[in-house]
């Protein structure tokens, strides 16, 4: 009797987890745009100081029971005459756990002394943001994104 209920019990908590688990959602974003950066001043208002030109992959997982995220990016950084400043490579990632309540993440960083980012005219200063990317542009930015992080 007591091994059948046993035997039960495990079946019932099998069921629960693979039920919870069919319930995450995934999510991954590719992108190629142009931003502008900013900088509190002394008084308290922010001031333009440039922009950079970003790609990047945002993959985001969601489930009942947590939340994750992981960004890479390459980032060319001007200032607002648009000379070129430097290049950096970031890897985050940020985890949450909504039973537990319990965060935690990575932030790395690696910078370079070139541009590395494709797909964004050199002479596109302004707003600029790479809409209806293609699947072939899709994968080619992913791989160049991807190939860049080894160095992190």
């Amino acid at each position: 009797m007591k091994s059948n209920f046993f035997t039960m019990s495990l079946l019932i908590v099998s069921i629960f987890l693979l039920n919870a688990c069919s319930n995450v959602q995934k999510v991954q974003h590719i992108e190629v745009f142009v931003t502008e950066t900013s900088e509190q001043n002394d008084e308290g208002f922010f001031e333009t100081t440039g922009f950079k030109k970003v790609n990047s992959i945002t993959s985001i997982e969601e489930g009942k029971n947590h939340v994750k995220t992981d960004i890479k990016a390459i980032e060319d950084i001007y200032d607002t005459e648009g000379n070129y400043i430097r290049t950096e490579i970031i890897h985050s990632n940020f985890n949450k756990s909504n039973v537990t309540q319990v965060e935690d993440g990575e932030n790395r960083k690696e910078e370079l002394q070139e541009p590395s980012t494709i797909l964004i005219p050199d002479e596109s200063i302004e707003l600029f943001k790479l809409d209806n990317i293609s699947k072939e542009d899709k994968e080619k930015v992913k791989e160049h994104v991807l190939s860049f992080m080894d160095m992190l």
